[in-house]
């Protein structure tokens, strides 16, 4: 028998893209490219060299590399067991390659099976070849980095000495997924993959064994292999295509509960249900969309895993919640101190719903509000979204039972910028519902409360009226731009003098009617309250809405600040500069602006202990007044005793160019100012 050049070829034919869904199509068999013909005569000599990946070319025929090596059986013949052929470096780069190596055949007539690349831990058993495909990988961002990394090719040829030359034709007994993640367009475009896990009831990767005499390979485990994870570098921000490339075994996954989890590294989380209407093959490639994702939520096609506001804060409830980054978020319908706003173990079954009442600019920041019978207000956030919105949860009877602020900012705006002695009690760098603290700034304003409320009222669009106007003209004169739910064009801003149509209790009346501002102005000589909004609710219960202690961690059910933070307390009023160690110290220099209209002024007893506070003004019968004129914050500490027969509360004070600076001004509980969180 005659030596012979052995020449071997490989190719991975192309294919049309298969688009994978919930409803997926099936994909279409591709025409196979034309294989070249084999040329030349070489003589079979010994080498060797590391093993190398292939690559593509355009056409994605697989070229060859050099150091590349195969593995060859001969059939019946155990001394040509996994025998190892290299690549003649001359043929680097080509879709033909010549392989050589130490090879006798044992008869004139033979059959060689042969799998690349080369190992020299594969069985002597041609039928019973292990394999493995990894079940967690990194983003692999082009095919090429793919192919003969992670996987193999197969090889088999009958052959005869009487040949001039040898050639076995590779094929590729693997399906190629492209899993493309984009956020393009969708609430999550600000986000960075972390990774996609792949799961379904059957194995697709993992360890498995080859029968080179038939091609065929069986998992090795039915119940292992089920699972792939996909993991992606901190550079994978999906506001662009992510690509990665992945091998698995040629599986029908037809109802085989497929799913492609994608996780976000800002806690964001996606499930896409998949379901192809026919197998993968070898030697094919799909692409699996995981894109325009909000569509595929709102129809249903895909579950979003709400990230949890309250477990991001410890456990701890609010009725102010910050978000920083567009996604899907949840929190539970509870108040502060634990208990469920709702009656019953299931309230979107017993006819409990959520939405959204107001929003910010001219269309709403958020939506897909609901709730789920867990207990938790489900609700999606735009992308780039910062403003405030209030979302609220209805019963049957639609009656508002509660409803909280979400705070779409900065993650880092609460950030302490001035305290008290030792930095032990400190206080936010902005008013709640800021999105800056930049003098001048109309973002730097907020919202306004109402002492001893939870619910904000809008901010002002301006930066300063004159000094002697001291009544806006309406509601909304100066109000920044805020739109309603239309499907609740009913509960809209509006203010209500000396009654509030009846009702006994003025707590339960501001909780169902968030976006109604309360005032008295009548005297009562059975309370002795005046000017305030609770004007028949008992003295202690009025002083209980806040925490009119001196233990700052006891935050209330009706505490308007994020988690973490409370309105600010003290023995007498918080920004008394006194040397009690229960009273906040700070503030020992006030510096005006000299502007016609005042921005704000500045407290900075030393250069790295101060803040920016506006001279925002406030609301008196729901009327925005002194914007630009006097700066009022509240504190929760009250003063119920006045000889007057008003019910007041303290706060910071501040009035234009310095007519009056006092750190424990009392102001009438029915006016709307500014709240400067304390850090619990």
């Amino acid at each position: 028998m005659k030596k012979s050049s052995f020449y071997l070829t490989a190719m991975l034919s192309a294919c049309v893209l298969f688009s994978c869904s919930k409803e997926a199509e099936a994909p279409v068999t591709p025409e196979e490219p034309e294989i070249p013909a084999v040329q030349g005569d070489f003589i079979i000599s010994a080498s060797s060299g590391p093993v190398r990946k292939t690559e593509l070319d355009g056409e994605r025929y697989i070229t060859w590399k050099s150091g590349d090596a195969i593995s060859v059986w001969e059939a019946g013949n155990s001394s040509n067991s996994n025998v190892q052929l290299s690549l003649d470096a001359s043929t680097a780069g080509e879709r033909i390659g010549k392989f050589s190596g130490t090879l006798t055949p044992a008869s004139d007539n033979f059959k060689l099976y042969s799998i690349y690349p080369y190992s020299s831990s594969y069985a002597s058993d041609p039928s019973a070849v292990s394999v493995s495909l990894p079940s967690s990988v990194g983003q692999v961002t082009d095919v090429n980095g793919l192919v003969g990394v992670s996987d193999f090719m197969l090889g088999a040829a009958d052959l005869s000495s009487e040949d001039s030359e040898y050639e076995m034709l590779f094929t590729y007994p693997l399906a190629i997924l492209d899993i493309v993640v984009s956020g393009q367009g969708s609430c999550l475009s600000e986000a960075v993959a972390e990774s996609v896990t792949i799961t379904a009831n059957t194995a697709f990767v993992g360890n498995a064994t080859v029968d080179l005499t038939t091609g065929t390979l069986t998992p090795s485990d039915a119940d292992a292999g089920k699972k792939l994870v996909v993991t992606y570098p901190s550079t994978a921000a999906i506001s662009s295509a992510q690509h990665a490339w992945v091998a698995i075994y040629p599986v029908d996954l037809t109802d085989a509960s497929c799913c492609f989890d994608l996780k976000m590294t800002n806690g964001q989380e996606i499930k896409f249900n998949v379901n192809p209407k026919k197998a993968f093959e070898a030697q094919k490639i799909y692409t699996i969309n995981l894109t325009d994702i909000d569509t595929h939520v709102d129809a249903g096609e895909a579950s979003p895993i709400f990230f949890d506001l309250v477990g991001a804060n410890g456990g701890s409830r609010a009725n102010c919640y910050i978000v920083s980054e567009g996604g899907y978020y949840r929190f539970a319908a509870q108040k502060v101190d634990k208990t469920n706003v709702f009656e019953g173990s299931a309230p979107n079954s017993d006819g409990y719903r959520a939405n959204w009442l107001w929003s910010e600019g001219a269309s709403t920041l958020v939506d897909f509000v609901s709730i789920g019978n867990s207990g938790n207000i489900n609700f999606r956030v735009q992308a780039g979204a910062r403003g405030n919105a209030l979302l609220a949860l209805f019963d049957s009877s639609s009656k508002i039972i509660w409803s909280w602020h979400i705070w779409m900012t900065d993650p880092d705006i609460l950030e302490p910028t001035h305290w008290s002695r030792n930095s032990a009690w400190s206080l936010a760098n902005c008013n709640i519902g800021a999105l800056s603290n930049e003098e001048g700034d109309l973002d730097s304003y907020g919202l306004y409360y109402q002492w001893g409320r939870k619910d904000p009222f809008p901010g002002s669009n301006t930066t300063g009226q004159s000094s002697s106007s001291k009544e806006g003209t309406s509601f909304n004169t100066f109000t920044k731009a805020y739109v309603i739910n239309p499907s609740y064009s009913s509960v809209t801003f509006s203010s209500v003098r000396n009654t509030v149509a009846g009702a006994v209790d003025e707590i339960a009346y501001s909780i169902e009617h968030p976006t109604t501002f309360i005032h008295y102005n009548a005297n009562n000589s059975t309370t002795g309250k005046t000017n305030t909004w609770f004007y028949k609710t008992p003295v202690a219960d009025a002083q209980a809405l806040w925490n009119s202690t001196t233990t700052k961690a006891a935050k209330t059910n009706y505490d308007p600040c994020p988690p973490g933070w409370t309105v600010p307390v003290g023995n007498s009023y918080a920004w008394n500069a006194s040397a009690d160690a229960d009273k906040i110290v700070f503030f020992n220099n006030v510096t005006a602006e000299s502007n016609a209209n005042l921005s704000g002024f500045i407290y900075s007893p030393t250069v790295d202990n101060c803040s920016y506070y506006p001279a925002c003004g406030y609301r008196a019968a729901g009327q925005l007044c002194n914007v630009g004129y006097v700066a009022y914050y509240w504190s929760a500490i009250t003063n119920a005793t006045n000889s007057d027969g008003t019910f007041t509360a303290y706060g910071l004070c501040y009035e234009g160019r310095g007519t009056k600076q006092n750190p424990g001004n009392r102001f009438q509980t029915a006016w709307a100012l500014p709240v400067r969180c304390m850090k619990i």
